[in-house]
C-alpha cells in the first residue's frame, strides 16, 4: 500500500492516459473528462510539489466535476439549438420551399399535389391541373402553394 501514498505525477499521467484509453475504447465523451483531469493534476505536481495526496485527490475530482459539467452545459446548449431548427421527422416542414405538381383541382382552391413520390392536401389560387406550384407555408396537413 506505499504505492498510494507516494503518488508522483507520472502516475496521475498514467491514470490520465488509462482513462483515455479508456474512452477511445468505451465511447460516451464521459471518461475523457476524468482523463483530461488527472493529466491537468500531473502538470500541476509538475510545478508545486508541496500538495499532498488527499489534496490533489479533491483537486482532482473538482476539476473532473467542472470539465464534466462545462461539457455538459455545452452539448445540453448546441442540442437545443439544433432541435429549434430541426425537421427531422416533421416532412411537412421540411415540404417548404419544395416543388410540385397539381394533379387534382376543386373549386374552392383546394386540391392535390404531387411532390416527389408522395401526393398532399394543396391549397392556391388560380391553380389548374399540371401546373408547377412551390410551398409557401404549411397548415395542419395542407401546403400552401403559389403558381410559377
Amino acid at each position: 500500500m506505499e504505492w498510494l501514498t507516494t503518488w508522483t505525477a507520472w502516475h496521475w499521467l498514467i491514470l490520465g492516459f488509462v482513462l483515455l484509453i479508456a474512452e477511445i475504447l468505451i465511447p460516451g465523451i464521459f471518461l475523457l473528462w476524468w482523463g483530461l483531469a488527472a493529466v491537468v493534476v500531473a502538470g500541476l505536481m509538475a510545478f508545486v510539489t508541496a500538495l499532498t495526496l488527499p489534496l490533489l485527490g479533491i483537486i482532482y475530482a473538482v476539476l473532473a466535476t467542472i470539465f464534466s459539467i462545462m461539457w455538459w452545459k455545452y452539448q445540453h446548449g448546441r442540442d437545443q439549438a439544433d432541435e429549434k431548427h430541426s425537421v427531422l421527422n416533421q416532412r411537412n416542414h421540411a415540404m417548404l420551399a419544395s416543388r410540385g405538381v397539381v394533379q387534382e383541382m376543386g373549386d374552392n382552391g383546394i386540391g392535390r399535389g404531387r411532390f416527389g413520390d408522395t401526393t398532399w392536401r394543396i391549397q392556391g389560387a388560380g391553380l389548374n391541373i399540371g401546373d408547377t406550384v412551390e410551398v409557401l407555408a404549411v397548415q395542419g396537413i395542407t401546403l400552401i402553394v403559389k403558381k410559377i
